[in-house]
């Protein structure tokens, strides 16, 4: 009898483990179907949106995915610019040649600090809609019933937190780019007058 008693016992601490893994299955049901991710703007569509700022300006811009390339056709070293005068036919020609390499420097700068500039202005214009986002994934995590509702409001605020490191270095990113081709355009400018001085010069010795 005494066995039975502890076995009866024993059934009864397991029955009421099962049941309350039972309860707890049941809550967690109840968490999965009110979890749902904040849906805050992708940076992936930040991005696709500053892409588009610079294509539209025709500037340079890391994003462009071609910055290299771009950066290369418009700025050249000292042979280039010499050999772009060299080749011209006359006096006018020359002149023609240093104008338009002159002023595509001072286009895709201008165009650059521009799309630089707007790009920065999309991203301020967003912090309004950041300060919700931010309060409202901060609500869900204070108010979060459940251990599944708050470990995914943890996550969400992780993820944004993420996000909005990305979108600082970004920034930066934009920012080093604009000073970059300001810093190229003035030292093209340089080379290109250095280049057509030395064009004039070797006219003048031939002269004499």
């Amino acid at each position: 009898m005494k066995d039975y008693a502890l076995q009866l016992q024993q059934y009864q601490q397991l029955y009421s483990q099962l049941q309350q893994q039972i309860q707890m299955v049941k809550m967690q049901a109840q968490n999965l179907k009110t979890l749902s991710s904040y849906d805050w703007q992708n940076l992936n569509v930040v991005l696709y949106q500053a892409r588009n700022i610079m294509q539209k300006v025709d500037g340079i811009s890391y994003d462009l995915g071609n910055v290299s390339r771009k950066f290369e056709e418009i700025y050249k070293d000292f042979n280039e610019y010499s050999s772009d005068i060299n080749s011209a036919k006359d006096e006018n020609a020359r002149n023609k040649i240093f104008s338009d390499r002159y002023k595509q420097m001072q286009e895709t700068n201008q165009n650059t600090l521009n799309g630089t500039l707007q790009k920065l202005e999309l991203a301020n214009k967003e912090f309004e809609n950041e300060d919700r986002t931010i309060s409202h994934l901060k609500n869900r995590s204070q108010n979060a019933e459940g251990n599944l509702q708050a470990i995914q409001a943890t996550n969400d605020l992780l993820a944004y937190q993420v996000d909005e490191a990305r979108k600082l270095r970004i920034a930066l990113m934009d920012q080093t780019n604009a000073l970059t081709n300001y810093m190229a355009m003035q030292n093209n400018e340089k080379i290109l007058d250095d280049a057509k001085y030395e064009k004039m010069s070797k006219r003048s010795i031939k002269r004499f």
